[in-house]
């Protein structure tokens, strides 16, 4: 390459590299007098744009009384969804019967996590949990009733579906009072807590009862260490005993009309976590 020469008359002439060079030197000078340079009258530095200034998120306490009014959410929400089921008329004789009891024991469960709640030093949460309600009960019973606006066919057994919802809703009860027995710091509500467990476990041990018939649905082939077949319908029957201990997974909800594929609407049914729990702060709905 030619040297450049400067002359007294003439300024040196850039070259294309040494332009690139000086122009990135500048744009980033210039990006930097935008953001530090320049104080207001108080001395405080100068920011680019208009946003606003950042406001931290509340810091919510998860004691035992946030534990406990969450659980009595759920056991709100338990009574509310087998009102629904109910109303539908879906389930005659025994499997009806047995859908009153239930009723009657998550009632009277919601009180007793009431009372825990209190002991615990809080506020009485009774009422439904509205992250369930909003977004995970809406999609049972779409799939279950069908959507014609949203191309959702009607179950092709109800009854079947509204059990399958039942053994999903005490499963997920039982999981959550499981849970609890490492999280709750007081021994006496620990012991509650198993207590309120192991009769949401029986509750969904009759719901697989009353839907798959007794001996079959007593104990699960996978706690053999068999595989799982399908029934005539291709879903996996229910089981009084699933699997030799009790899970802390979310339970796999599967209802609907088949599709062309032969598949059907699975719905994870997850216990509740920091999104879905009943702070001390939070109140009924009005």
């Amino acid at each position: 390459m030619t040297p450049i020469e400067e002359t007294a008359d003439q300024p040196a002439r850039l070259g294309r590299r040494q332009l690139l060079v000086t122009g990135g030197a500048t744009l980033s000078l210039g990006a930097l007098l935008a953001a530090c340079g320049g104080e207001s009258a108080t001395g405080a530095p100068g920011r680019v744009g208009y946003a606003p200034a950042v406001t931290a998120l509340p810091t919510e306490t998860v004691d035992d009384a946030v534990h406990l009014r969450t659980a009595q959410s759920i056991e709100k929400t338990i009574v509310d969804v087998y009102g629904t089921i109910s109303d539908s008329g879906a389930l005659e004789g025994a499997s009806a019967d047995l859908l009153t009891r239930l009723i009657d024991n998550h009632t009277a469960a919601a009180a007793k996590a009431g009372d825990l709640v209190t002991q615990a030093g809080g506020e009485p949460y009774d009422c439904v949990n509205t992250w369930y309600m909003e977004r995970i009960v809406p999609q049972i019973f779409e799939n279950i009733e069908g959507n014609p606006d949203e191309g959702i066919p009607p179950t092709d057994d109800p009854a079947r579906d509204m059990l399958a919802v039942m053994d999903a809703m005490e499963s997920m009860a039982a999981s959550m009072y499981q849970g609890l027995v490492e999280k709750l710091t007081v021994p006496a509500r620990r012991a509650e807590a198993m207590l309120l467990g192991t009769q949401a476990a029986r509750q969904s041990a009759a719901v697989a009862i009353a839907s798959t018939g007794a001996p079959e649905a007593y104990v699960s082939p996978a706690v053999r260490g068999e595989e799982l077949e399908a029934d005539e319908s291709g879903l996996i029957p229910l089981y009084a005993v699933p699997a030799q201990f009790g899970t802390l997974n979310p339970y796999s909800l599967v209802i609907g009309a088949a599709s062309s594929a032969g598949t059907r609407f699975t719905l994870p049914i997850e216990t509740p976590a920091d999104n879905s729990y009943i702070y001390n702060a939070l109140a009924c709905p009005a």
